[in-house]
């Protein structure tokens, strides 16, 4: 049986991760007065790029038969860096040519941050908000006494062990479990907008493309961390322990992507190219905004 403290928590749970990402993106746009083009795209470009195009080498990395895939899977660093490095480059190139092509018109700053907003936002959707939907939905039938009789009519030996594994994993959840995977979640759309921020400036500067690199870097190296320790089959960190790490390295990319964020322009400058922004060699300083009261744009 589930207990009725953990049903509670993963319908909670997966009620907040559809509203709250949602409200973020509503609020963004009101407060700023913008199209919601940015985070509509942001959430397109993440199912595209980090879900459909990454399926493809996933594929040929982790599940079809070959001698590539048989060392992949037998091997915790060669699983942990394919893994971390897919994710990396396939949803870091994604933001890159969204910015580069589909919002090359939008050069304002807060196009960085809605564009992460909807990136993070639908990953949060399908990550957290669907699987908890989806473990709530088992639990329910787990109560109800319907588990063990749905699996007696699955044919497939291979099938009823993953449906035990399942049921298994589903009545071992703590209500501590899904905060930890909501803080989790926290962590993620925290590091999606710094990431975002990071290659909108490698595209809207010049001589800063290398930006994109240090993105994929910072994207990788979280995701191999993770993949690693969830692969580790002595000596696990504990999962408080994990969680508490991945925020805290969130957290200190935030920061190295609010300094790059206060050197951008608010607004669009109408009819600039890249070479007439100042602010591609130097820093951006908004000094006539802070002693006129205005945005500072000319």
């Amino acid at each position: 049986m589930v207990s009725e403290s953990v049903v509670k928590a993963m319908m909670e749970l997966s009620a907040l991760s559809f509203v709250l990402p949602f409200a973020m993106m509503v609020f963004w746009q009101i407060k700023y007065k913008k199209s919601v083009m940015p985070a509509l795209t942001g959430a397109l470009v993440f199912v595209t790029f980090g879900g459909i195009l990454k399926s493809v080498p996933n594929m040929f990395f982790f599940q079809l038969d070959n001698p590539v895939s048989r060392f992949i899977r037998g091997n915790i660093w060669g699983y942990a860096l394919c893994a971390g490095l897919l994710a990396g480059l396939f949803e870091e190139t994604g933001r890159f040519v969204a910015f580069k092509l589909l919002l090359k018109q939008r050069d304002n700053r807060e196009t960085a941050i809605a564009y992460g907003l909807g990136h993070g936002g639908i990953e949060c959707m399908i990550v957290l908000g669907f699987s908890m939907l989806q473990n709530f939905t088992y639990a329910q039938v787990i109560n109800a006494g319907q588990m063990e009789k749905m699996i007696g009519t699955l044919e497939d030996e291979s099938s009823k062990e993953i449906f035990r594994e399942l049921q298994e994993a589903i009545i071992n959840l703590s209500v501590q479990d899904c905060i930890w995977a909501g803080v989790e979640r926290v962590s993620a759309m925290v590091l999606q907008v710094s990431l975002s921020v990071l290659v909108f400036y490698s595209v809207k500067t010049i001589n800063k493309t290398y930006f994109l690199a240090i993105a994929i870097v910072l994207h990788s190296f979280i995701d191999v961390f993770a993949a690693y320790n969830q692969h580790l089959t002595n000596g696990s960190l504990p999962v408080a322990a994990l969680e508490i790490i991945i925020l805290v390295y969130s957290m200190i990319t935030a920061v190295f992507a609010r300094k790059i964020y206060l050197e951008l322009p608010r607004t669009e400058r109408a009819g600039a190219s890249k070479k007439d922004w100042k602010y591609a060699r130097a820093k951006y300083k908004d000094k006539e905004g802070e002693e006129d009261g205005t945005d500072g744009t000319p």
